[in-house]
């Protein structure tokens, strides 16, 4: 089927959904960050899984019907699929369903970006969203397999009699209640753990301690215990929604990196970090795009051993190790090629072997990754009115404490400058950022507003009555670019200076794409390239640009923004997307043909230009060339690349489809108010684009900041990390040393998860607070008892404090 007939064959439909009737539509983006934390990798696991059920619910609630009674359904008959143990879920589904009487919110997890402890949880929530699979397995896996006794290299296990010394200090404390709590403090309550550590220090020494075979193993069984994909997948993501995974890892021996200066021109430097990419993505027509699945699988299990390769503990993560678990277990791995491919080019490009490199924790140069959420968030795309958020899970957070600042010794000088103060790496500089960019945002509404009235006049006057015409393609293309002239003319001078930073910017944008493609050493090497070959050509000088944009053709840096400026096509797209999410609260019931047909008219519409903007993205792919391009043929290559994207024919597409939706528009101040936006987009462009940076969102939506942590959740139990979770003890490796020590802070992650959670979708939806449809303390309360009464009997070590919690949260 063409892609522009596919694309609009929903108008036709006179069966278009539009679930909401008079209440506003909102999507609540998560971009979520995890912290590394060693043993607390536990803890974020309750919390992950509380995430996974917050989105199942909400795609149920999406999909949930009412009864024939006016009813809302419950969780179980809106059909929702089940893979996990259903709890929670039920209490999420009941408040989304209370706060659509005010908002239709509908919560979408779109990026995960982790490291260390983090990074393996961001794994298997990425895969579990991208197929809504099941996380239950994991529970066990955690509680029963990280331990001590388990991950232990078995050829440096302690024996009976090795180092006995060690047995009779532990011994001694086992034996003496005071000496031990004064020793150890709460670690010496608990005599599982004097065991272990018996176990542990009496074990090898000089050597990582625990098996990295082990660990890629354990890694394996996870990814793989959560289910085969199967040949007809579901997923939590929207069609048409990315969703993005980057895992942080150290690249010990590290690969060049080649930087520009003054004099001398080039110098190289080493780059440690690493960042392991995974995306998945369903699209329109139904087809998958995806490094999560089955054949991933292997992938998935190795990035979650790299980032969480603690140095010392365990030994280095190569490729090799996981070559051995697959052949030894007889599992395919499909997409080892790929994945190297993909994930290793920087490395291949500067000379290096994938083979021989050698991975340590991610957290050694990226313990808190929110720099690589950020800069994910700015290709997405929100279906709705967003509510953006980066949500970070820190699981043992910073607290104000007093201490003496002596001169410190010198092992603590040395452990603090090569381990602990790396590893508390500030977040200042990210929330600045936003912080930022949160304001230019601001500025560029406050634009937009202003310069609106404006635009609709000129646009207006410019169209006269032939806005009223029926729509029609030729027409919709001779408006196009009699809009693009006039622009020009009318910005005068200030168009001039919109021409160069845009031609500039899709120069570098060029340069990006044929790093990639032409195999060319570095971005230095293809800028200059692109630069030699736009002045050979003529691109480069623009000349008066508002002049010569009056006569368009035979000019060549127009000519090569036609080609190849795919930016400006997708921020035309997501304007008009914009305007439409404004028109949804713009509606009233006089409109001409109602609320609910106008809605699904936009609705339809928006779907389509996404699809619009999907289909730009695959059209600015470029393929990988087999071999390094030379020098005299990327002239050529850019010729055939400019060809294969054809954007001139999918701007024709656009106006194609827009026109077709016009002629089955229900009211036509709808279809106007569509053009006009579409038209005047020319106008906002040269106002906009040169205060963006080239390159900061095309979506200009706030960008909001999360915590997740013990210490923000004190409903049921007040108290800070250290106070409440097992595994911060020992440097945060203590619940390896105990069953009853990852049962709590297990459990806690699901209570701290649910809390903030509620917390987040209560600011979210303000108005449904504000009327009463949904409790912020009852839905909490819910949640913790629903939690409790799940996880009972699981957590045998936990009975009497699971009791006392029960009471507790009763009583709110």
């Amino acid at each position: 089927m063409d892609q522009r007939t596919e694309n609009t064959a929903s108008m036709d439909d006179p069966q278009v959904k539009a679930k909401s009737a008079t209440h506003r539509e909102r999507e609540l983006r998560l971009a979520l960050v995890c912290y590394g934390g060693v043993s607390l990798a536990v803890y974020m696991h309750g919390i992950t899984k509380e995430i996974l059920k917050l989105v199942r619910a909400s795609r149920a609630c999406q999909d949930a019907s009412m009864r024939s009674d006016g009813t809302a359904c419950s969780y179980e008959e809106a059909g929702a699929k089940k893979p996990d143990e259903v709890d929670s879920e039920r209490i999420y589904f009941d408040m989304l369903c209370h706060i659509k009487e005010q908002v239709d919110l509908r919560v979408v997890v779109d990026v995960l970006a982790g490291a260390s402890a983090g990074g393996i949880n961001a794994v298997m929530l990425a895969r579990a969203l991208a197929y809504d699979l099941s996380l239950d397995e994991h529970r066990d896996l955690w509680l029963n397999l990280a331990d001590v006794s388990e991950l232990l290299e078995p050829k440096g296990r302690a024996k009976l009699w090795s180092k006995p010394y060690m047995r009779w200090f532990f011994w001694g404390l086992t034996q003496w209640h005071k000496n031990r709590e004064e020793a150890l403090g709460a670690l010496g309550r608990n005599r599982e753990v004097l065991e272990k550590l018996s176990l542990f220090t009496r074990s090898k020494w000089f050597e990582p301690p625990f098996s990295g075979t082990r660990m890629s193993e354990m890694m394996l069984d996870a990814v793989t215990k959560m289910g085969k994909v199967g040949n007809n997948p579901s997923s939590l993501l929207p069609k048409g929604q990315v969703l993005d995974l980057l895992v942080t890892a150290t690249d010990f021996w590290g690969h060049r990196e080649a930087i520009m200066l003054h004099d001398p021109p080039i110098i190289d430097e080493r780059e440690h970090r690493h960042i392991l990419q995974f995306s998945y993505v369903q699209k329109a027509d139904g087809s998958i795009k995806s490094q999560l699945g089955d054949d991933d699988q292997a992938s998935l299990a190795f990035a979650a051993r790299a980032t969480s390769c603690f140095p010392g503990a365990f030994p280095p993560a190569r490729l090799a190790e996981m070559d051995e678990v697959v052949a030894r277990r007889k599992v395919d791995w499909q997409g080892r090629s790929a994945f190297v491919s993909e994930n290793f080019a920087a490395l291949i490009d500067a000379g290096e072997d994938p083979e021989e490199a050698a991975f340590i924790d991610g957290s050694v140069l990226m313990n808190k990754p929110i720099s690589l959420a950020i800069e994910a968030v700015q290709s997405k795309a929100a279906h709705r009115e967003v509510d953006r958020r980066l949500v970070y899970i820190e699981p043992n957070p910073e607290v104000k404490r007093s201490f003496e600042r002596e001169v410190p010794g010198f092992f603590k000088t040395v452990k603090g400058a090569m381990s602990d103060i790396p590893r508390n790496q500030p977040i200042r500089d990210d929330l600045e950022f936003l912080a930022d960019f949160n304001s230019h945002v601001r500025t560029q509404r406050q634009v937009i507003h202003a310069v609106r009235p404006t635009v609709m006049r000129m646009i207006t006057e410019l169209m006269g009555d032939r806005l009223d015409a029926a729509p029609d393609v030729g027409r919709l293309i001779t408006w196009r670019g009699t809009a693009n002239e006039c622009a020009a003319r009318d910005a005068s001078y200030a168009y001039d200076g919109y021409a160069r930073i845009k031609v500039l910017s899709v120069l570098s944008d060029v340069a990006g794409r044929l790093q990639q493609c032409a195999r060319l050493r570095d971005r230095l090497e293809s800028e200059a390239a692109v630069d030699a070959w736009a002045w050979r050509v003529g691109v480069r000088p623009v000349g008066n640009a508002s002049d010569q944009a009056m006569r368009s053709e035979g000019v060549a840096w127009i000519h090569f923004l036609r080609r190849f400026d795919i930016r400006y096509r997708v921020r035309r797209l997501r304007f008009v997307i914009r305007r439409i999410n404004e028109l949804y609260g713009e509606l009233t019931a006089d409109s001409k043909g109602g609320i609910r047909l106008a809605r699904a008219w936009l609705n339809s519409l928006k779907s389509s230009l996404y699809q619009q903007i999907d289909d730009l993205r695959n059209r600015a792919t470029w393929p990988r060339c087999p071999d390094r391009v030379k020098e005299e043929a990327i002239e050529e290559l850019l010729e055939s690349m400019a060809l294969k994207m054809g954007l001139v024919d999918a701007d024709i597409g656009v106006d194609q489809l827009l026109a077709h939706a016009g002629e089955h528009c229900p009211d036509k101040t709808l279809w106007r108010e569509i053009v006009i936006a579409y038209l005047g987009f020319a106008y906002y462009d040269v106002l906009i684009f040169p205060m963006t940076q080239w390159k900061t969102l095309d979506e200009l939506d706030e960008i909001k900041v999360d915590r997740i942590s013990v210490n923000d959740a004190n409903t049921l139990r007040k108290g800070s990390s250290r106070e409440i979770l097992k595994g911060v003890e020992l440097g945060n490796f203590g619940a390896f040393f105990s069953r009853q020590f990852r049962e709590n802070d297990y459990l806690w992650g699901r209570l701290t998860g649910a809390e903030r959670l509620v917390d987040i979708l209560a600011s979210a939806a303000p108005e449904a607070v504000q009327s009463g449809d949904f409790n912020v303390l009852e839905s909490k309360k819910r949640l913790f008892l629903a939690i409790l009464d799940a996880e009972a009997p699981h957590l045998t070590k936990l009975r009497a404090q699971i009791k006392s919690l029960k009471v507790e949260a009763e009583a709110l």
